[in-house]
């Protein structure tokens, strides 16, 4: 009879998922300086932490926009830097195929 009204809000979720993305985004910037510096040791742990930045990020996307009281400011925020991760990772992937 009572229509309790539950009102949207943003939580753990959406903050993990913009999180999850920006460290992403900022390490595909930071791969070569890294690289560089640390004599290539380090780039295969930042390739890895890349490519599974990129599988957290689609996850906590079909997560966060599957919820239905979260609020889909900064999940949109993050979606966007999610897409932008996994088109460059794609090009340079289809780049070191061609490439092959």
């Amino acid at each position: 009879m009572y229509n309790m009204y539950r009102s949207k809000m943003t939580t753990w979720k959406s903050y993990l998922f913009l999180i999850i993305s920006l460290l992403t985004t900022l390490a595909m910037f930071l791969i070569d300086p890294i690289a560089n510096n640390s004599g290539e040791a380090l780039a295969l742990n930042v390739l890895i932490f890349i490519f599974v930045g990129c599988a957290l990020s689609i996850l906590f996307a079909f997560i966060v926009f599957r919820s239905s009281d979260e609020k889909k400011g900064l999940a949109s925020i993050a979606l966007l830097f999610t897409i932008f991760n996994v088109v460059i990772t794609l090009y340079f992937i289809w780049v070191g195929i061609s490439a092959a």
